[in-house]
Protein backbone atom coordinates (compact mmCIF):
# COMPACT_ATOMS: atom_id res chain seq x y z
CA UNK A 1 0.00 0.00 0.00
CA UNK A 2 1.63 3.64 -0.94
CA UNK A 3 2.32 5.60 1.87
CA UNK A 4 -0.22 8.47 1.05
CA UNK A 5 -2.89 5.80 1.06
CA UNK A 6 -1.86 4.62 4.32
CA UNK A 7 -1.73 7.89 6.19
CA UNK A 8 -4.80 8.98 4.39
CA UNK A 9 -6.27 5.56 6.28
CA UNK A 10 -4.71 6.08 9.77
CA UNK A 11 -6.63 9.93 9.29
CA UNK A 12 -9.65 8.46 8.47
CA UNK A 13 -9.18 5.62 11.54
CA UNK A 14 -8.26 8.67 14.02
CA UNK A 15 -11.08 10.66 12.94
CA UNK A 16 -13.66 7.64 13.05
CA UNK A 17 -12.06 6.89 16.69
CA UNK A 18 -12.36 10.75 18.20
CA UNK A 19 -16.03 10.94 16.59
CA UNK A 20 -16.59 7.41 18.40
CA UNK A 21 -15.09 9.26 21.67
CA UNK A 22 -17.29 12.07 21.36
CA UNK A 23 -20.05 10.19 20.64
CA UNK A 24 -19.41 8.28 23.58
CA UNK A 25 -18.37 10.89 25.88
CA UNK A 26 -21.81 12.56 25.08
CA UNK A 27 -23.85 9.71 25.57
CA UNK A 28 -21.72 10.12 29.58
CA UNK A 29 -22.98 13.04 29.78
CA UNK A 30 -26.31 12.27 28.56
CA UNK A 31 -26.71 9.46 31.48
CA UNK A 32 -24.92 11.84 33.85
CA UNK A 33 -27.80 14.39 33.54
CA UNK A 34 -30.83 12.01 33.55
CA UNK A 35 -29.14 10.28 36.92
CA UNK A 36 -28.60 13.89 38.50
CA UNK A 37 -32.59 14.55 37.32
CA UNK A 38 -33.56 10.74 38.66
CA UNK A 39 -31.65 12.22 42.49
CA UNK A 40 -33.18 15.50 42.11
CA UNK A 41 -36.63 14.02 41.77
CA UNK A 42 -36.08 12.05 44.33
CA UNK A 43 -34.53 14.79 46.94
CA UNK A 44 -37.15 17.45 46.15
CA UNK A 45 -39.67 14.58 46.99
CA UNK A 46 -38.08 13.77 50.52
CA UNK A 47 -37.78 17.49 51.36
CA UNK A 48 -41.10 18.31 50.39
CA UNK A 49 -42.34 15.59 52.23
CA UNK A 50 -40.47 16.28 55.30
CA UNK A 51 -40.66 20.10 55.54
CA UNK A 52 -43.93 22.52 56.27
CA UNK A 53 -42.47 25.74 56.48
CA UNK A 54 -42.46 27.62 53.39
CA UNK A 55 -39.75 29.54 53.05
CA UNK A 56 -37.43 26.27 54.28
CA UNK A 57 -38.89 24.22 51.63
CA UNK A 58 -38.40 26.10 48.61
CA UNK A 59 -34.56 27.07 50.12
CA UNK A 60 -33.81 23.53 50.23
CA UNK A 61 -35.76 22.52 46.86
CA UNK A 62 -33.84 25.35 44.96
CA UNK A 63 -30.49 24.49 46.17
CA UNK A 64 -31.51 20.37 44.95
CA UNK A 65 -31.74 21.70 41.48
CA UNK A 66 -29.38 23.68 41.27
CA UNK A 67 -26.71 20.86 41.54
CA UNK A 68 -28.61 19.71 38.14
CA UNK A 69 -29.22 22.87 36.49
CA UNK A 70 -26.81 25.67 35.54
CA UNK A 71 -28.83 28.62 37.02
CA UNK A 72 -27.54 31.44 39.39
CA UNK A 73 -30.97 33.54 40.18
CA UNK A 74 -34.30 32.30 40.72
CA UNK A 75 -37.70 33.66 42.10
CA UNK A 76 -40.97 31.97 43.07
CA UNK A 77 -44.16 34.25 42.98
CA UNK A 78 -47.49 32.85 44.91
CA UNK A 79 -50.55 34.29 43.89
CA UNK A 80 -52.60 35.77 46.94
CA UNK A 81 -56.02 34.46 48.45
CA UNK A 82 -58.08 36.36 46.18
CA UNK A 83 -56.40 35.55 42.69
CA UNK A 84 -55.35 39.27 42.33
CA UNK A 85 -51.64 39.94 43.27
CA UNK A 86 -48.88 37.27 42.98
CA UNK A 87 -46.40 38.12 45.89
CA UNK A 88 -42.22 37.28 45.61
CA UNK A 89 -42.19 34.63 48.18
CA UNK A 90 -38.58 33.41 47.32
CA UNK A 91 -35.90 34.61 45.41
CA UNK A 92 -31.74 33.68 46.06
CA UNK A 93 -29.19 35.56 43.72
CA UNK A 94 -31.29 38.64 43.63
CA UNK A 95 -30.72 42.27 44.64
CA UNK A 96 -33.96 42.89 46.36
CA UNK A 97 -34.75 45.25 49.59
CA UNK A 98 -38.59 45.67 49.01
CA UNK A 99 -41.76 43.75 49.20
CA UNK A 100 -42.80 42.74 45.75
CA UNK A 101 -45.89 42.52 44.54
CA UNK A 102 -47.34 42.19 40.54
CA UNK A 103 -50.49 42.30 38.78
CA UNK A 104 -51.44 39.03 37.11
CA UNK A 105 -50.45 39.89 33.75
CA UNK A 106 -47.50 41.88 34.72
CA UNK A 107 -43.72 41.14 33.67
CA UNK A 108 -43.17 37.73 32.63
CA UNK A 109 -43.88 36.07 35.48
CA UNK A 110 -47.33 37.90 35.68
CA UNK A 111 -47.46 36.87 31.85
CA UNK A 112 -46.70 33.34 33.12
CA UNK A 113 -49.52 33.20 35.68
CA UNK A 114 -52.04 34.62 33.17
CA UNK A 115 -51.91 32.22 30.27
CA UNK A 116 -50.39 28.91 32.71
CA UNK A 117 -47.57 27.94 30.32
CA UNK A 118 -43.91 27.32 30.74
CA UNK A 119 -41.76 30.03 29.32
CA UNK A 120 -38.05 29.62 27.72
CA UNK A 121 -35.39 32.31 27.01
CA UNK A 122 -31.95 30.84 25.26
CA UNK A 123 -31.12 34.62 24.70
CA UNK A 124 -32.14 37.11 27.19
CA UNK A 125 -30.21 40.07 25.31
CA UNK A 126 -32.56 39.32 22.36
CA UNK A 127 -35.65 38.96 25.10
CA UNK A 128 -34.63 42.30 26.57
CA UNK A 129 -34.28 44.27 23.14
CA UNK A 130 -37.59 42.90 21.80
CA UNK A 131 -40.01 42.93 24.93
CA UNK A 132 -38.45 45.77 27.30
CA UNK A 133 -39.45 43.67 30.10
CA UNK A 134 -38.67 42.16 33.52
CA UNK A 135 -37.99 38.45 33.99
CA UNK A 136 -37.65 38.44 38.03
CA UNK A 137 -38.98 41.91 39.12
CA UNK A 138 -38.83 45.71 37.72
CA UNK A 139 -35.73 47.13 39.16
CA UNK A 140 -34.11 43.62 38.23
CA UNK A 141 -30.14 44.04 36.64
CA UNK A 142 -30.33 43.29 33.04
CA UNK A 143 -27.98 41.10 31.88
CA UNK A 144 -27.13 38.50 28.74
CA UNK A 145 -28.48 34.68 29.26
CA UNK A 146 -30.74 32.37 29.41
CA UNK A 147 -34.15 31.86 31.64
CA UNK A 148 -36.86 29.24 31.90
CA UNK A 149 -39.91 30.51 33.31
CA UNK A 150 -42.23 27.56 34.80
CA UNK A 151 -46.07 27.87 36.06
CA UNK A 152 -47.10 26.26 39.40
CA UNK A 153 -50.42 24.35 39.16
CA UNK A 154 -52.19 22.81 41.56
CA UNK A 155 -55.41 20.51 39.86
CA UNK A 156 -55.29 22.96 36.28
CA UNK A 157 -54.83 25.68 38.73
CA UNK A 158 -52.22 28.39 38.29
CA UNK A 159 -51.01 29.48 41.83
CA UNK A 160 -47.27 30.59 40.78
CA UNK A 161 -44.31 30.67 38.54
CA UNK A 162 -40.45 29.99 39.30
CA UNK A 163 -38.13 31.67 37.32
CA UNK A 164 -34.48 31.22 36.81
CA UNK A 165 -31.99 32.40 34.67
CA UNK A 166 -28.22 31.57 33.84
CA UNK A 167 -25.58 34.18 32.49
CA UNK A 168 -24.96 31.82 29.74
CA UNK A 169 -26.24 31.98 26.76
CA UNK A 170 -27.91 28.00 26.05
CA UNK A 171 -26.86 27.49 29.47
CA UNK A 172 -30.76 26.87 29.92
CA UNK A 173 -32.13 24.63 27.63
CA UNK A 174 -35.57 23.52 26.25
CA UNK A 175 -34.78 20.06 27.98
CA UNK A 176 -34.26 21.89 31.29
CA UNK A 177 -37.77 23.25 31.09
CA UNK A 178 -39.06 19.77 30.90
CA UNK A 179 -37.13 18.80 33.49
CA UNK A 180 -38.44 21.83 35.79
CA UNK A 181 -41.67 21.37 35.05
CA UNK A 182 -41.97 17.45 35.81
CA UNK A 183 -40.62 18.53 39.54
CA UNK A 184 -43.45 21.62 39.46
CA UNK A 185 -46.32 19.43 40.29
CA UNK A 186 -44.43 18.23 43.30
CA UNK A 187 -43.13 22.09 44.02
CA UNK A 188 -46.54 22.94 43.58
CA UNK A 189 -48.49 20.22 45.33
CA UNK A 190 -46.07 21.02 48.43
CA UNK A 191 -46.71 24.74 48.54
CA UNK A 192 -49.89 24.24 48.51
CA UNK A 193 -49.32 21.89 51.63
CA UNK A 194 -47.48 24.57 53.54
CA UNK A 195 -49.67 27.08 52.88
CA UNK A 196 -53.05 24.95 54.20
CA UNK A 197 -50.55 24.55 57.19
CA UNK A 198 -50.08 28.02 57.64
CA UNK A 199 -53.83 28.84 57.75
CA UNK A 200 -54.35 26.11 60.33
CA UNK A 201 -51.80 27.00 62.42
CA UNK A 202 -53.70 30.98 61.80
CA UNK A 203 -56.79 29.70 62.62
CA UNK A 204 -55.76 27.84 65.73
CA UNK A 205 -54.92 31.26 67.00
CA UNK A 206 -57.50 33.22 66.31
CA UNK A 207 -60.93 33.97 68.09
CA UNK A 208 -63.63 32.51 65.24
CA UNK A 209 -65.60 35.74 65.04
CA UNK A 210 -63.83 38.34 65.58
CA UNK A 211 -60.10 37.97 63.83
CA UNK A 212 -58.49 38.88 67.02
CA UNK A 213 -55.84 36.65 68.92
CA UNK A 214 -57.56 34.05 70.84
CA UNK A 215 -57.34 33.68 74.73
CA UNK A 216 -54.51 30.97 74.55
CA UNK A 217 -52.31 33.47 72.21
CA UNK A 218 -52.76 36.07 74.88
CA UNK A 219 -51.40 34.73 77.79
CA UNK A 220 -48.65 33.29 75.36
CA UNK A 221 -47.74 36.68 74.05
CA UNK A 222 -48.04 38.40 77.17
CA UNK A 223 -45.91 36.13 79.03
CA UNK A 224 -43.44 36.74 75.91
CA UNK A 225 -43.40 40.33 76.57
CA UNK A 226 -43.31 40.28 80.08
CA UNK A 227 -40.32 37.92 79.57
CA UNK A 228 -38.52 39.96 77.02
CA UNK A 229 -39.27 43.58 78.77
CA UNK A 230 -36.77 41.77 82.27
CA UNK A 231 -34.52 40.89 79.56
CA UNK A 232 -34.12 44.57 77.34
CA UNK A 233 -35.63 46.26 80.19
CA UNK A 234 -37.93 48.32 77.43
CA UNK A 235 -40.99 49.43 78.67
CA UNK A 236 -44.26 47.59 78.04
CA UNK A 237 -48.19 48.77 78.62
CA UNK A 238 -51.37 46.69 78.32
CA UNK A 239 -54.69 47.73 77.98
CA UNK A 240 -57.99 45.77 79.15
CA UNK A 241 -61.06 46.71 77.78
CA UNK A 242 -64.81 45.91 78.14
CA UNK A 243 -68.19 46.82 76.38
CA UNK A 244 -70.83 48.92 78.89
CA UNK A 245 -74.10 47.08 79.35
CA UNK A 246 -73.61 44.56 76.87
CA UNK A 247 -75.91 42.31 77.80
CA UNK A 248 -78.61 45.33 77.71
CA UNK A 249 -77.55 44.89 73.53
CA UNK A 250 -78.14 41.26 73.65
CA UNK A 251 -81.35 41.22 75.44
CA UNK A 252 -82.99 44.28 73.16
CA UNK A 253 -81.71 43.08 70.07
CA UNK A 254 -80.59 39.62 70.32
CA UNK A 255 -77.51 37.84 70.00
CA UNK A 256 -76.74 37.97 66.68
CA UNK A 257 -76.32 42.08 66.72
CA UNK A 258 -74.15 41.61 69.91
CA UNK A 259 -72.27 39.65 67.77
CA UNK A 260 -72.13 42.33 64.83
CA UNK A 261 -70.63 44.66 67.83
CA UNK A 262 -68.23 42.41 68.77
CA UNK A 263 -66.88 42.35 65.52
CA UNK A 264 -67.18 46.01 64.76
CA UNK A 265 -65.29 46.80 67.60
CA UNK A 266 -62.54 44.22 66.81
CA UNK A 267 -62.27 46.34 63.61
CA UNK A 268 -62.06 49.42 65.43
CA UNK A 269 -59.27 48.17 67.48
CA UNK A 270 -57.39 47.00 64.45
CA UNK A 271 -57.31 50.43 63.08
CA UNK A 272 -56.93 52.17 65.61
CA UNK A 273 -53.86 50.04 67.24
CA UNK A 274 -50.57 48.71 65.75
CA UNK A 275 -52.13 45.97 65.39
CA UNK A 276 -50.62 45.26 61.50
CA UNK A 277 -46.78 45.34 63.18
CA UNK A 278 -46.54 45.81 67.32
CA UNK A 279 -49.11 45.33 69.55
CA UNK A 280 -51.23 42.08 69.99
CA UNK A 281 -55.05 42.83 69.52
CA UNK A 282 -56.56 40.35 71.22
CA UNK A 283 -60.31 38.90 72.57
CA UNK A 284 -60.29 37.96 76.32
CA UNK A 285 -63.15 36.60 76.57
CA UNK A 286 -67.09 37.74 76.31
CA UNK A 287 -66.66 40.97 75.51
CA UNK A 288 -63.75 41.86 77.19
CA UNK A 289 -60.87 42.83 74.99
CA UNK A 290 -56.80 43.06 75.57
CA UNK A 291 -54.27 45.10 73.66
CA UNK A 292 -50.48 44.22 74.50
CA UNK A 293 -48.23 47.36 73.83
CA UNK A 294 -45.00 46.38 73.73
CA UNK A 295 -41.96 49.52 73.95
CA UNK A 296 -44.84 52.21 74.80
CA UNK A 297 -45.11 54.34 78.42
CA UNK A 298 -47.94 54.09 79.83
CA UNK A 299 -48.65 57.17 79.48
CA UNK A 300 -48.39 56.99 75.99
CA UNK A 301 -50.57 53.95 76.16
CA UNK A 302 -53.35 56.14 77.85
CA UNK A 303 -53.70 58.35 74.96
CA UNK A 304 -53.81 55.80 73.03
CA UNK A 305 -56.43 54.13 75.10
CA UNK A 306 -58.49 57.56 75.32
CA UNK A 307 -58.08 57.68 71.60
CA UNK A 308 -59.74 54.16 71.28
CA UNK A 309 -62.51 54.90 73.82
CA UNK A 310 -63.71 58.39 71.95
CA UNK A 311 -63.19 56.33 68.47
CA UNK A 312 -65.68 53.96 69.73
CA UNK A 313 -67.91 56.53 71.48
CA UNK A 314 -68.37 58.54 67.87
CA UNK A 315 -69.00 55.53 65.81
CA UNK A 316 -72.56 54.13 65.33
CA UNK A 317 -72.68 50.44 65.40
CA UNK A 318 -74.99 48.31 63.30
CA UNK A 319 -77.30 45.86 65.27
CA UNK A 320 -79.47 44.86 62.29
CA UNK A 321 -80.16 45.47 58.84
CA UNK A 322 -81.92 48.63 59.85
CA UNK A 323 -80.91 50.01 63.25
CA UNK A 324 -77.67 50.91 64.84
CA UNK A 325 -76.98 51.93 68.12
CA UNK A 326 -74.11 53.71 70.51
CA UNK A 327 -71.63 51.96 71.62
CA UNK A 328 -69.24 52.83 74.75
CA UNK A 329 -66.66 51.35 76.31
CA UNK A 330 -64.16 50.96 80.03
CA UNK A 331 -60.49 50.81 79.55
CA UNK A 332 -57.87 50.37 81.90
CA UNK A 333 -54.35 50.74 81.34
CA UNK A 334 -51.23 49.59 83.14
CA UNK A 335 -47.69 49.61 82.80
CA UNK A 336 -44.23 48.15 84.44
CA UNK A 337 -42.12 50.71 85.78
CA UNK A 338 -38.44 50.23 84.86
CA UNK A 339 -37.35 49.15 88.44
CA UNK A 340 -40.52 46.75 88.69
CA UNK A 341 -40.31 43.07 87.90
CA UNK A 342 -44.17 41.66 87.82
CA UNK A 343 -45.72 38.57 86.60
CA UNK A 344 -48.26 38.66 83.60
CA UNK A 345 -51.02 37.72 85.84
CA UNK A 346 -50.32 40.65 88.24
CA UNK A 347 -50.15 42.86 85.10
CA UNK A 348 -53.90 42.38 83.83
CA UNK A 349 -54.82 42.88 87.50
CA UNK A 350 -52.98 46.20 87.30
CA UNK A 351 -54.88 46.77 83.96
Amino acid sequence: MPDKDRKDKIASLQRDLEDARAREKAVGDLLEKKLNEIHAHYHVARTIGSLLDLQEMLRQVMGIIKKTLAFDRVSVYLLDEKNEQLELVFFSGLNVTDRVLLNVGEGTPGRIVENGEHFHVHDLSVFYDTFNDFIHFPAEQKRSGSYIGIALKVHNRTIGAIGMDSPEKYGLSVDDMDFMAILSHQIAAGIEKSRLFDRIQQLSQLDGLTGLFNHRVFQERLAQEVNRRERTRKPLSLIMLDIDHFKQFNDEFGHQAGDMILKQLARIMTSQCRCASIDSCCRYGGEEFAVIMPELEVHNAVRAGERLRKTVEENLFRVNETAEARVTISLGVAGIADSEDISPEELVKKA
